[in-house]
């Protein structure tokens, strides 16, 4: 899943990131950084300083390794930490509070859920669900609802049951730990990343949980 561009003509091996020689050839919406002063001088002109590094929102330059390689090496750290947090910021979550939330409130919810038409759910080694749709990421804590005398497994087996759902569990987990490590572990967002990444393009996925 591309979640940033960088600009610049030297090879760069980043699976996350599209490298790009032109500004053309890129998805504006996501994070972008010129690689290079004389090259970021050439394309704007006066309409960019030396002395600040955001040319306007989403977009940034700076030295390339032959200009100020230290400059070069931080900035690059500090703008992939950017696209890493970046991931998710426009998702919504909603959590299903069993035990504290308003009757209404809930059953809102769970309607709401039963609504999607191609949910990605995910369950944690914690037993937490994660249901991912139109832009929405729902939780469920699945030790409450054991608590209260629902039956995780019962919970499962509707979720799966769900027109389009695939379950995804530790084959993916393994397959994404390093991606979710630079995502300060944020294990909601699998079931996203799943969706919009290489693991959501491959048809052949078994349906696995962590029972």
């Amino acid at each position: 899943m591309l979640i940033g561009n960088i600009i610049t003509s030297t090879k760069i091996n980043d699976t996350n990131f599209k490298i790009s020689e032109e500004l053309d050839s890129i998805d504006d919406l996501l994070p972008t950084i010129i690689i290079g002063w004389k090259k970021t001088k050439e394309k704007y002109g006066d309409d960019v300083s030396i002395l600040h590094k955001k040319i306007k929102d989403n977009l940034y330059w700076t030295f390339s390794p032959t200009e100020r390689k230290v400059d070069y090496e931080k900035d690059i750290i500090l703008f992939k930490e950017l696209c890493y947090n970046n991931v998710g910021k426009n998702i919504h979550y909603v959590y299903l509070d069993i035990l504290h939330g308003k009757l209404h409130t809930i059953k809102k919810i769970i309607k709401k859920i039963y609504s999607l038409k191609t949910p990605i759910s995910y369950i944690s080694k914690t037993n937490m669900l994660y249901i991912f749709d139109e832009n929405i990421i729902f939780g469920v804590d699945l030790n409450i609802t054991e608590l209260i005398g629902i039956n995780k497994d019962k919970i499962i087996d509707r979720v799966t049951r769900f027109s389009n759902s695939i379950l995804i569990g530790n084959e993916i987990f393994n397959k994404c730990k390093e991606y979710i490590k630079k995502l300060d572990n944020r294990e909601k967002l699998l079931p996203y990343i799943y969706k919009n990444g290489e693991y959501g393009k491959d048809s052949d996925i078994s349906i696995i949980c962590n029972k």
